[in-house]
């Protein structure tokens, strides 16, 4: 979906980089697996970063194996699993259906109004899963459509997209859920500016909310506070007691 949690390949040696791929493959393969095909295509690093985070933290069982796919379709390639997976597969579904339907109402993208009927099957099983992630990404994204609508407050739409990643990070109520949702709401921050930056010159061509519009800022001003959100979720992500794919983690955190 936002593509701004990402490894620095350069920071990892080959045996990082392969663990990666893996887990990413091991996304991949569980989207199309539980959701059909098409839902692959909402495959993203950040749910990745996410699993790799949440076994870290609790060390899960795993399982490997390899597989075609539609991106590999002469080769086999290595994917590895854990519970965690098929949690951020159904959470990439969630994600990736209230996406489509946002741009939709924003910019009448067609095709994203499609995609979402054909995942709307899809995130009625999840929502049967994941209730409590579901009500909190539906509340937030309404939120966030009445705000962006007003032509609102940017720190009101940052709060609610905080809120949305923080619920996202808590997979279970338990000891960590507290920390865990403070580290996603804090990278939830920084994903909502960070695409703000991103989209700056786009969103004036075409009128759309963007809140740096809305404070008379300029995307170099940003940096400061994007810094600020990332160093506080770097906080948390230190106190955590993971070892396990630590550095590859720390990669992702200070790229």
């Amino acid at each position: 979906m936002f593509g701004y949690m990402i490894a620095n390949p350069n920071d990892l040696n080959e045996a990082e980089k392969q663990r990666y791929n893996e887990i990413y493959c091991g996304l991949c393969y569980r989207l199309g697996k539980q959701h059909g095909q098409l839902a692959r295509l909402g495959v993203t690093y950040d749910l990745t970063f996410l699993i790799l985070l949440l076994a870290s933290l609790y060390e899960p069982a795993e399982k490997q194996g390899t597989l075609h796919c539609p991106a590999h379709p002469v080769h086999k390639h290595p994917y590895t699993v854990n519970r965690f997976t098929d949690y951020a597969a159904d959470l990439t579904i969630a994600l990736t259906y209230y996406k489509c339907l946002d741009d939709w109402q924003d910019e009448h993208q067609w095709l994203k109004r499609g995609y979402a009927g054909l995942l709307k099957s899809a995130y009625a099983k999840v929502k049967t899963r994941l209730p409590r992630q579901c009500e909190m990404i539906q509340a937030c994204m309404q939120d966030l459509n009445r705000i962006e609508n007003a032509k609102g407050s940017p720190d009101e739409a940052t709060q609610a997209f905080g809120r949305l990643m923080g619920e996202c990070f808590v997979e279970s109520e338990d000891l960590w859920s507290g920390m865990l949702r403070q580290m996603g709401s804090q990278l939830g921050h920084f994903i909502y500016l960070m695409d703000a930056f991103m989209d700056y010159d786009e969103d004036i061509k075409k009128g759309t909310y963007n809140p740096l519009m809305v404070l008379g800022a300029k995307p170099h001003q940003l940096p400061e506070a994007l810094n600020i959100y990332m160093g506080m979720a770097a906080d948390v992500f230190e106190r955590l007691p993971l070892v396990q794919d630590l550095h590859l983690l720390r990669s992702i955190v200070y790229n």
